[in-house]
């Protein structure tokens, strides 16, 4: 009898055994069915879809190593593709190799490249060598901003003080990504840095150090915070909302009265910042009675969207659904008649009206292609804001009602209903100065030294419809390429919609890029 349990056990266990052997041969082998396909292949869409259906589920470190390759493929869907697949690629044997050679590495923008992997699969195992290769005093700029952002994908700020480092460091995005990883894992023994980053001279660092100080609410921050809320441009309302989250007071967009009761809360001995259970509380209560701070001022607007920036861009679809009639009779009354157009055209009079001197703004309408009105922000001065107004009077959608028209009547040709589709991405990305049509060499990480230059930040962008032409057409694509390009640039992206266009897009645009979403109606 135990001659025959002998006997099964081992015959368990060398059935047992193979299996790990055979998965790993078939992990193996997919990764060279996969080299044989890729070299021939010269198809950007199947190389695409071969890296996001053969080498997702096949993790080993050949697997790992063939991806990191693509990441400098010249195609950049390529290298989205194989990003998205070593994302899921989280077992720390598979990055061994490349934790290990990390430190002695000799090639910058490799090491830069590694990081950011490790960063978005989120190895934990990855951190002392990530401290090491960030605090090294010769590392590139890139690899101390792609440090910082690994830190924060992965949770863990480590234990040798880089972030800490980082925020000091002399280049701007470098402190941005240390500020965004100090907020997101509330590293509270970093307030007095973030506070010290309110009065850095570029105004994406004091939006990124408004939002630490948010998050981790050092006390120290609140007179800076006031001292910056008495200056002109967006950052009034991110300082309201901070100075909320820090005292759990809320006096709006108004300096003076901020001041006040900060001048009193100092007199009075023992007084504390709220506890988060605290804050939390009068969070909600703040919600459920509707008195946040946004909605105290009379600052100038666009679609009921307020705002208190000195530099924004209005982006106005024009393309040929524009040309329709609104739905919602009774909605919109007042108005010279019910085309869509109509109503955004009188909204968009409506907030040029608003602008205030210290303003700088520019237009662009677009459809199936883009025309901006001067291609650079200008001051709201008397005579821009009448020339805007002529310009914006003058605009009507492309392929409407007249156009459609002179097609049935046969000429086609003059109609022109082709340019009057719904470009959104062309739209979008030229807040960040990219033309998609004009592609330029793929960046393999996220850093983008042009982005400090931009005084741009914040956009309003409204449209009826779906997107329908451009190098991108799908709406959660067109998302994910904002999400790239505002990452480094930091705009708020405010959306408005009308018609009968689903909504959810917009309002995903709007949350993910710190806007406001409206719906006038359809």
């Amino acid at each position: 009898m135990r001659r025959s349990l002998n006997w099964l056990l081992s015959v368990a266990l060398s059935l047992v055994a193979p299996l790990g052997a055979q998965d790993d041969a078939a992990k193996l082998d997919a990764v060279k069915e996969f080299q044989r396909f890729f070299r021939k292949e010269k198809s950007e869409a199947l190389q695409v879809e071969a890296i996001l259906t053969h080498l997702k589920g096949n993790e080993c470190a050949p697997a790992a190593e063939e991806l990191i390759k693509l990441l400098k493929h010249p195609a950049a869907a390529v290298q989205q593709a194989a990003m998205t697949v070593l994302a899921t690629y989280n077992d720390p044997k598979t990055y061994a190799t490349w934790i290990a050679d990390l430190p002695k590495s000799k090639d910058p923008e490799q090491q830069a490249v590694i990081v950011k992997v490790l960063g978005a699969a989120k190895v934990k195992d990855a951190v002392p060598a990530i401290e090491a290769v960030g605090l090294d005093p010769k590392a590139s700029i890139v690899l101390k901003y792609e440090s910082a952002r690994a830190l924060h994908g992965i949770g863990d700020a480590g234990g040798k003080g880089l972030l800490g480092a980082l925020l000091a460091d002399k280049e701007p995005q470098v402190r941005i990504a240390a500020l965004d990883a100090v907020g997101a894992l509330k590293r509270v023994e970093h307030g007095k840095a973030a506070t010290a980053l309110l009065t850095a001279p570029e105004w994406q660092v004091q939006a990124a150090a408004v939002a630490a100080c948010g998050q981790i609410r050092p006390q120290e921050a609140v007179q800076p915070l006031i001292d910056l809320m008495r200056k002109e441009g967006r950052m009034r309302t991110e300082c309201a909302e901070a100075l909320f989250r820090v005292t759990g007071f809320d006096f709006g967009v108004d300096p003076e009265r901020w001041q006040e009761q900060w001048n009193q809360l100092m007199t009075i001995q023992g007084w504390r910042i709220p506890t988060d259970e605290e804050l939390a509380k009068k969070a909600e209560s703040r919600k459920k009675t509707d008195a946040f701070y946004g909605k105290k001022e009379e600052r100038k607007e666009f679609a009921s969207i307020p705002t208190t920036s000195t530099n924004l861009l209005f982006i106005i679809d024009v393309s040929g659904s524009m040309d329709d009639l609104v739905g919602e009779v009774e909605k919109f009354q007042g108005y010279r008649d019910r085309r869509r157009f109509t109503i955004v055209q009188a909204e968009l009079l409506s907030a040029i009206d608003s602008l205030t001197p210290d303003t700088n703004f520019d237009i662009l309408s677009f459809a199936t292609d883009i025309s901006a009105w001067k291609k650079r922000l200008v001051p709201a001065n008397v005579v821009n804001r009448d020339a805007a107004k002529q310009h914006v009077k003058s605009l009507k959608p492309i392929g409407g009602t007249e156009d459609q028209n002179t097609a049935m009547s046969g000429l086609v040709g003059a109609a022109n209903l082709e340019a009057g589709k719904t470009n959104t991405l062309k739209a979008l990305l030229y807040a960040f100065g990219v033309d998609p049509d004009k592609p330029v060499k793929p960046v393999v990480t996220g850093f983008d030294k042009n982005a400090i230059k931009s005084p741009l930040d914040t956009v309003y962008f409204l449209s009826d419809g779906r997107p329908s032409v451009g190098k991108l057409i799908e709406p959660l694509e067109i998302l994910k390429e904002v999400r790239k390009h505002n990452e480094a640039f930091r705009m708020v992206i405010h959306t408005i919609a009308i018609g009968d266009f689903t909504k959810d897009f917009l309002k995903k645009l709007a949350e993910e890029n710190g806007g406001v979403f409206v719906d006038l109606g359809r």
